[in-house]
C-alpha cells in the first residue's frame, strides 16, 4: 500500500465528529489527566473540505485541518499559516488519539513534556439528545 493511499484512507477515517474523553499531560515522567469536559473543547468536527469546528457549549472556532505523511496532523488557518501539529498514534472508526509535543517549561536539557488527546467518535443521534 503507498504512502498516498494510507493518507487518503486517514483522511476519510478523520471524517465526522470526535469528543475528547481525556487528556494526559506528561511532564518529566509525571502524569495528569484531565478528563473534565468544562475545561477543553469537547467537540471536534472534521469535514471531507478539509475544515475542523471546535466546539465547547455554545462556543466554536474554525480552522482547517490537513493530515501529512499519515501520522501527522496539522491545523492551519484560512491563509495557510501553521497553527499547530500532532503526531496521529491511532485513528480508527472509532477512537483517534493524538500527542503534541510541547516546549520545556525550564531551560536546559533532557525534559520531555506531551500532551496526548483521546477522542471517541460519536453519530449524530448522539449529539441530538444533548
Amino acid at each position: 500500500m503507498s504512502v498516498l493511499t494510507r493518507c487518503v484512507s486517514k483522511e476519510k477515517q478523520i471524517q465526522g465528529t470526535w469528543k475528547t474523553d481525556s487528556i494526559s499531560n506528561f511532564v518529566n515522567g509525571f502524569t495528569q489527566v484531565n478528563n473534565s469536559q468544562d475545561e477543553h473543547w469537547s467537540h471536534f468536527e472534521y469535514t471531507k473540505e478539509g475544515a475542523v469546528f471546535e466546539r465547547r457549549k455554545q462556543e466554536f472556532r474554525k480552522s482547517n485541518y490537513k493530515i501529512l505523511k499519515s501520522d501527522s496532523l496539522v491545523y492551519i488557518d484560512s491563509a495557510g499559516t501553521f497553527l499547530s501539529g500532532y503526531k496521529i498514534l491511532k485513528l480508527d472508526d472509532h477512537q483517534l488519539v493524538l500527542k503534541k509535543i510541547q516546549k520545556p517549561y525550564l531551560p536546559g536539557k533532557n525534559q520531555q513534556l506531551y500532551e496526548v488527546r483521546f477522542f471517541s467518535k460519536i453519530t449524530s443521534d448522539s449529539t441530538a439528545s444533548k
